[in-house]
């Protein structure tokens, strides 16, 4: 009995689907009739949904993300292309104020190089280079200020480069001698650069408070320190192959880049300060403060069985014999020690009259 009705509300159920309007093949029919496509359309976008799928890499359930993520950079791109005009004009305008900038620079340069020329070359006698002339020479138009090097910190700013020029000339008229030109680099020796770079150190005693500033490649910004001072240079045996007259001016121009003074923007100038390693008499001699180095070997009877470095600072006699140490070694020692106190009192005479020739200066 319960098959039976179980077997009629299953007869019921076909019934309905099949012929009742609201059944489900009415139902189905109705949505097919609202698509305006057929099986075979359809199926054939079933394909073409697949296909596209497996081009991009994704799973046919990802394909409306996937193309809402490419419309969206499609977009971009459209609006890129409207703001390109206006980019195009802003590069045009910045390269033409960036031109003007190279230009200034050039002229800002040539105006040192012709100075530096100038005065360095007025040095050369007294530093023992008597009929050679230093040129510092500007060369431009290396590269185009559109060229990325122009955009480069340093000495590598700007569309310029600058070479250092040593000219020796024939002075006593020796027909033998012969006169030379070319790059400091190539024909200056150790001595004439060593003296050159000083005399250079002394005419541009900002140059080294300069490098306290950065310039950023990428920004162009300058970030500069208020307050890098004093400024410190040390000089390994800068008057090695320079001896008599020429040791004397550089021990001078020496005392004159420790005199010179960085003011920086501030209120409050400096001096700079200078440390020479030295075995000239006349520089040491010339300093403010004289300190000694002396290294014994522990096979030289030193007890501890080990090399020792001993660091002093000379003053008074003990100064006087160490610089008539540096003049003779053991040799004429009444001598040496008398014209180690002539050295002394030159050196302090002539820093009398820099302090004295500063306050003058100052008050101007």
């Amino acid at each position: 009995e319960l098959l039976n009705k179980l077997e009629d509300a299953l007869s019921s159920c076909v019934n309905f689907m099949s012929d009742h309007p609201s059944g489900l093949l009415s139902t189905l029919e109705k949505m097919r009739q609202s698509v305006y496509i057929s099986i075979e359309d359809f199926d054939f976008l079933i394909a073409d949904w697949g296909s596209l799928a497996r081009k991009h890499g994704v799973s046919p359930f990802s394909l409306p993300s996937l193309h809402y993520s490419l419309r969206q950079e499609l977009d971009g791109n459209v609006e890129a292309r409207l703001m390109l005009p206006k980019a195009k004009e802003e590069e045009k305008h910045a390269l033409a104020e960036f031109d003007k900038a190279c230009r200034s620079l050039s002229q800002a340069r040539a105006k040192v190089c012709s100075n530096l020329t100038m005065s360095v070359t007025s040095r050369l006698k007294d530093l023992g280079m008597e009929g050679s002339t230093f040129t510092s020479q500007l060369e431009e138009n290396v590269h185009e200020c559109s060229d990325s090097a122009a955009y480069s910190d340093g000495n590598m700013l700007g569309t310029d480069s600058v070479s250092f020029l040593l000219t020796h000339r024939n002075v006593n008229e020796n027909p033998r001698a012969k006169n030379s030109s070319g790059n400091l680099d190539v024909i200056g020796s150790s001595g004439e650069k060593a003296r050159l770079l000083l005399a250079i150190e002394t005419d541009l005693p900002g140059s080294v408070g300069a490098s306290c500033n950065t310039v950023n490649s990428n920004t162009g910004e300058t970030t500069e320190y208020s307050d890098p001072g004093p400024v410190i240079v040390v000089y390994d045996e800068i008057d090695a192959h320079v001896g008599g007259r020429a040791a004397v001016s550089l021990a001078k121009l020496l005392s004159d880049q420790a005199q010179c003074k960085n003011s920086n923007h501030s209120n409050k100038a400096k001096r700079n300060q200078v440390v020479s390693i030295t075995h000239s008499p006349s520089i040491a001699a010339i300093a403010d403060r004289h300190i000694v180095v002396q290294k014994i070997l522990a096979l030289n009877g030193n007890q501890n069985g080990r090399d020792l470095v001993i660091v002093d600072s000379v003053k008074g006699m003990s100064r006087l014999e160490e610089i008539s140490r540096m003049t003779s070694g053991d040799l004429a020692l009444k001598e040496s020690i008398n014209f180690a106190g002539a050295l002394l009192r030159d050196g302090s005479k002539y820093k009398q009259q820099q302090k004295h020739q500063n306050n003058n200066d100052s008050e101007e």
